[in-house]
C-alpha cells in the first residue's frame, strides 16, 4: 500500500509559534510596514514527519514474504476464506474505491 504524502497539509497551528521547540522565520520589513518576505515556522515535529515520510517512501509498496506465505498457503489448498470475509473484502474495497 502506497502513501500519498502530499496530501499531509502543511499548515502551521496558529498558537504553533508560542510552543517550545518551534521558531519563526520572516523575511524583512517593506517601506509600507508589511512583512516583504515569506514567513515560515518550524518545529521538532515537522522534521520528525519528513523523515518518516522518507523512510515511507523507500518501504516496498508489495510484501514479498507476506505474498509467498499466502501463494504456498493457496497452492497447499490450506487458505480459507469464509463467504462472510469476502463479502467484508468487497464491501470494504467499494467503499474505499467510492471515496477517492
Amino acid at each position: 500500500m502506497r502513501i500519498d504524502l502530499n496530501a499531509i497539509p502543511e499548515a502551521p497551528d496558529p498558537g504553533q509559534s508560542a510552543k517550545s521547540g518551534s521558531r519563526a522565520v520572516s523575511g524583512s520589513l517593506s517601506a509600507g510596514g508589511l512583512a516583504g518576505g515569506d514567513t515560515a515556522q518550524l518545529s521538532q515535529d515537522q522534521g520528525r514527519i519528513q523523515e518518516l515520510a522518507s523512510q515511507v517512501i523507500q518501504l516496498p509498496e508489495i510484501r514479498q514474504e507476506k505474498v509467498a506465505t499466502l501463494q504456498r498457503a493457496i497452492e497447499a489448498g490450506s487458505y480459507r476464506v469464509t463467504p462472510g470475509q469476502a463479502a467484508e473484502a468487497l464491501i470494504s474495497a467499494m467503499q474505499v474505491g467510492s471515496a477517492a
